[in-house]
């Protein structure tokens, strides 16, 4: 259904915005792509974690992993755009029955379809040509890269770790590397226990939730942690949040990175 419901809705507002529209974006994902293909002034909007300095005059829209209609409504917004990441799927169907023109660019929150998102972006902001390009080096710099054999762990805060079909899953992949916690599906709360059967080489923590894991040297000093490869050798690594657990036009250089982990 939430699928059927995003179809439908591209279908919808395929046609680009007619000169500078008021464009709300829901996530910061979709921002990055909105900044790079060079349309934003045209957004009025955008949610609380979009920090770029070309959306610091558009007004936060609250979280995007708990965002309002209504809030959203007040700004009079001729289209809304964002990518599957946006909470609580609802919203799609929310801001419809407020007849506004909205569109969920991406439905795979692993963010396998972002280039096809960087494109449909282009098609609504009449930017098709930024767009074309933006998706193509974006999807060279995303090559899977030859396997290292090296297994890694990337962990929100210590406990949920990313499994299958997430983004983190797909840096780690296209790193050429291997998912420790690949037996799992989504992102889930990891036994103190589990971790040693993980056998990660790199344990990547996002580095905002340190009130929680307590730091690299903490987190490290666990028992559990000591005793896995990672925390004997010391390669416990911190990253942003948006870098680690989310797909964005960034992702080619964090892939950079895990390699040179």
């Amino acid at each position: 259904m939430r699928r059927l419901i995003c179809a439908l809705s591209l279908l919808l507002v395929i046609a680009p915005v007619a000169g500078a529209g008021r464009v709300v974006v829901l996530t910061p994902d979709v921002a990055d792509i909105v900044v790079a293909i060079g349309a934003a002034r045209d957004v009025v909007g955008r949610d609380r974690s979009t920090t770029l300095p070309a959306l610091q005059a558009a007004q936060e829209i609250g979280f995007f992993r708990n965002l309002n209609a209504e809030t959203i409504a007040r700004l009079k917004p001729t289209l809304v755009i964002g990518s599957a990441t946006a909470h609580p799927v609802s919203i799609w169907r929310q801001l419809d029955g407020l007849q506004i023109r909205a569109a969920e660019v991406s439905s795979r929150e692993d963010g396998r379809d972002f280039a096809t998102a960087i494109r449909r972006v282009g098609q609504l902001l009449g930017r098709v040509d930024q767009a074309d390009r933006l998706a193509r080096d974006w999807q060279a710099g995303m090559r899977e890269r030859p396997a290292t054999g090296i297994r890694y762990a990337i962990s929100y805060d210590g406990r949920l770790v990313a499994g299958r079909h997430t983004a983190a899953d797909t840096l780690i992949r296209a790193a050429g590397g291997i998912n420790a916690a690949a037996g799992l599906s989504g992102t889930k709360v990891l036994s103190r226990d589990a971790w040693q059967s993980l056998k990660p080489d790199v344990i990547i923590l996002c580095a905002h939730t340190a009130a929680v894991h307590g730091g690299v040297d903490a987190f490290r000093q666990r028992p559990e942690i000591a005793a896995t490869p990672a925390g004997r050798d010391g390669r416990i690594h911190l990253l942003p949040a948006s870098d680690a657990m989310m797909i964005s036009i960034r992702s080619p250089d964090v892939v950079q990175r895990l390699r040179g982990l």
